[in-house]
């Protein structure tokens, strides 16, 4: 898998927010022993006092997770602290302090539990409800909060705190834990007896989000009518709603989606909403717009000025569009909606209709980001949309045979009888069907099982990412086989070419095959560096490229990456060693790295100059600034090529527009040949359908699950990216076949002005790492303005 190795610290601009610190009875756990499961590891604030620092009375100053007085974990699902009270004591309540709001870090969920003998635990309550009573947090921003409560009547020597991070990262400084009354010790444990509190942690965790998201919007929804003084009436049902949020116990795991609104509760928050809405004045129906790469959330009231499609595009090419649809009128409101008026008649088959659904994710962050097929039913596209609820729609055109020119149609919504305007422009220029620049995901489709590829959904994970101008694939080493060799490293048993073969047929056509080789110190049992080592390396590729060849193809196509990631001097030795002998044996084989050196000068020299081709990270370029970009133009003039990566997550957090299609910008702006995104098939082993149950955030740009493919925004935004690049590689191309007498110099260089400022209008903007969420307020108009400039200037020049 990929790690992300990048500082969250240095991409925070915070605000402190003083936390209040006081307690309502003696703090019992003050400087009381607790162990902590998985042991703590976040890099910027793990230190040898961890294991005293949560019970010491001191609370941290300053930026939360880059103070050596926060304990953090990242990836920990979930992390258990359980204190020590030495002795069995009454318990009236706990204290966590924690923070949140910035960098993929969002509130805990919190379950208590106690215990007389450390074995044997009771269910005591959940910190995240109880502590509601006192203040409803907010995670928008940056902010600190201390989760709190004294309605506990329950005792133990034991306190276990079952911390949900609702994302990558766990942070906490300081809890308490507060004496009750010795009457306490006298009345029987009525929870929950729990023996394994990790196995009952992981029963509960779909209920936990399924009230976690309830909560938020409630309390959403409780702003919007505070704020417009609405009647007493729907503030008693939204007090009774939050009573019966409290008293879900547990939630069914099969068949369930994180598809809103969630159950019946969750339906009757919304309904309030769509009261607050008709107060201050909505229609019934209103029909709106806003850039379509911006994040949507649930609860936005809806914007007055309705919606119009315009889009400029070539033939052959994908383009989008969408416009959002809110119901505040009484009952579901059912639509009708049917295009009209473009070439190709009635609901022209090159455009595609998307209903786009809110769902949830594990950090609860509610996202529209699905884009399941709207199907006709006769001469509509119909759908229903829930009371007090917005539904995107999505168009992607997709015209190839459609000739040049201005076209005007609408979109007719019944039963309001609305129009929305559509203009349709398709300039004289045909785009290719595969473009120029490289794209790959490690997707691992060669195995039947492999993170969340499986044989159910692997035929259609291909296909989408065809579709989507993905030319590079990955493979695991299973496709490589060594064979096997005598002692002197001549090979006596030639590699099984079975599963190579049933990879390329997967794939015909692909214009790259990656190999993730993951080498060790060992080949076929030879000592790295040895001289049986050599042999029986090169012999080992000599034979696959001969096999190859049968298949139609050539060296060059075929890319090996020894070491993923390589981010030590003992990883850089390994790379050379093995790519040194392939080298001399197959020059033409590429070696392909991806440095995970924040300091690359720091780096052995060697790993760069065998390195055919070296992607960094693109975050981490970003970061690191002008002298690490600086050291890979070097390698770029020294003959290396270069691709950009990106690994962060979760994937569905991040923004369509700044992380997935900006990356394709950059690859122009710095001349790089390729793009790479993991990971197409990592969901991380749940249903992008239910991240509730996936064990850290999912990475894939599609909704992915066991049996089927969904195409998502962050995989369409990828796809508009290689478009963009493309764009820029045609007026390039013009510009030099036009370079001649005969052409008016001024239009010439107004071309050239165009080409070489372009990637930087459109990258610029996008300097502080975290710009790459998707709910960091940000203008992602550029680029497509950018883009019709563009399409302006190659008609100038046609």
């Amino acid at each position: 898998m990929k790690i992300l190795n990048l500082s969250i610290a240095a991409i925070l601009c915070l605000c402190w927010i003083p936390l209040a610190c006081g307690q309502p009875s003696e703090n019992i756990a003050r400087g009381e022993t607790y162990t902590l499961s998985p042991n703590p590891h976040y890099q910027h604030c793990t230190d040898s006092d961890d294991l005293i620092q949560l019970t010491d009375g001191v609370y941290t100053e300053g930026r939360f997770w880059t103070q050596k007085s926060t304990v953090g974990w990242q990836n920990a699902h979930p992390a258990i602290i359980t204190i020590d009270l030495e002795s069995v004591q009454p318990i009236s309540g706990v204290s966590f302090s924690t923070a949140a709001g910035a960098a993929g870090v969002e509130l805990p969920s919190i379950l208590i539990l106690v215990s007389d003998d450390g074995k044997t635990y009771t269910y005591a309550g959940d910190l995240t409800d109880l502590s509601t009573e006192h203040s409803q947090p907010k995670a928008e921003v940056y902010a600190q909060h201390r989760f709190w409560t004294d309605k506990l009547r329950t005792y133990g020597r034991y306190v276990a705190l079952l911390v949900n991070g609702n994302g990558p990262y766990i942070f906490v400084d300081e809890i308490e834990v507060y004496r009750g009354s010795d009457e306490f010790l006298d009345e029987p444990l009525t929870g929950k007896k729990i023996g394994n509190p990790k196995q009952f942690f992981g029963k509960l965790e779909v209920a936990l989000n399924v009230k976690r998201r309830l909560r938020s919007d409630l309390a959403q929804v409780r702003e919007t009518l505070r704020n417009m003084g609405a009647e007493e009436k729907l503030a008693q049902e939204l007090d009774a709603i939050a009573e019966e949020i409290t008293a879900i116990k547990d939630v069914p795991t099969e068949g369930f989606r994180a598809v809103l609104p969630l159950n019946d509760l969750h339906r009757r928050i919304f309904i309030a909403q769509a009261a607050a809405w008709r107060e201050k004045g909505a229609e019934p129906i209103v029909i709106w717009q806003k850039n379509r790469w911006d994040m949507l959330s649930p609860t936005e009231p809806p914007r007055e000025g309705g919606a119009v499609i315009d889009v400029a595009m070539m033939k052959n090419e994908y383009r989008s569009a969408a416009f959002n649809i809110s119901n505040a009128g009484q009952g579901q409101a059912e639509i009708s909606m049917s295009i009209a008026g473009l070439p190709g008649g009635a609901n022209p088959d090159y455009i595609t209709v998307h209903e786009v659904p809110f769902t949830d994710t594990r950090s609860g962050v509610p996202i529209a980001a699905a884009l399941p097929y709207t199907r006709k039913n006769g001469q509509y596209f119909r759908f229903g949309i829930p009371e007090g609820m917005t539904r995107q729609i999505w168009l992607t055109f997709h015209p190839v045979d459609i000739p040049a020119g201005d076209y005007t149609g609408k979109i007719v919504v019944e039963p309001e009888g609305v129009d929305i305007p559509i203009r349709l422009k398709i300039y004289p220029f045909t785009f290719p069907d595969q473009p120029t620049l490289h794209l790959g995901g490690w997707d691992y489709t060669d195995r039947d099982h492999h993170y969340d590829v499986t044989v159910g959904n692997r035929e259609a994970l291909i296909e989408h990412l065809r579709e989507h101008y993905v030319d590079t694939t990955w493979a695991t080493s299973y496709v490589m086989p060594y064979g096997k060799y005598d002692e002197q490293g001549n090979m006596i048993e030639e590699p099984s070419t079975e599963r190579f073969r049933k990879w390329v047929e997967r794939w015909q056509g692909a214009r790259r095959y990656h190999v993730f080789s993951s080498v060790g110190k060992r080949f076929a049992g030879f000592e790295m560096g040895t001289p049986p080592f050599k042999k029986a390396v090169a012999q080992w590729i000599d034979w696959w490229v001969k096999a190859l060849a049968k298949w139609n193809i050539k060296p060059e196509q075929l890319s090996l990456l020894p070491v993923d990631e390589p981010h030590s001097h003992e990883q850089d030795k390994t790379i050379i060693e093995y790519a040194r002998v392939i080298q001399e044996a197959q020059p033409e084989v590429v070696i392909w790295e991806d440095p995970a050196w924040r300091e690359p000068w720091k780096a052995t020299k060697e790993l760069f100059e065998v390195s055919d081709v070296l992607c960094p990270n693109a975050v981490m370029w970003i970061e690191q600034g002008d002298r690490f970009a600086a050291f890979y133009h070097t390698q770029q003039n020294a003959g290396r090529t270069l691709w950009f990566y990106s690994c962060s997550g979760p994937g569905k957090l991040l923004d369509p527009y700044s992380y997935y299609r900006m990356q394709h910008w950059l690859c122009w702006k710095h001349e790089a040949q390729g793009s790479g995104f993991w990971a197409f098939g990592d969901s991380n082993g749940a249903s992008s359908w239910n991240e509730y149950l996936s064990k850290r955030g999912a990475f894939t740009p599609v909704f992915l699950d066991k049996n089927s493919v969904t195409a998502g925004k962050h995989m369409e935004a990828i796809r508009e990216g290689m478009e963009d690049y493309e764009y820029l590689r045609m007026l390039r191309d013009r510009i030099h076949e036009i370079e001649e007498p005969g052409k008016e110099e001024e239009t010439i260089m107004s071309a050239v002005k165009l080409l070489y400022s372009a990637a930087e209008r459109v990258v610029s903007p996008m300097t502080g790492v975290n710009m790459i969420y998707w709910k960091e307020p940000k203008d992602r108009s550029v680029a497509d303005d950018v883009r019709v400039e563009v399409l302006e200037m190659l008609l100038q020049l046609r």
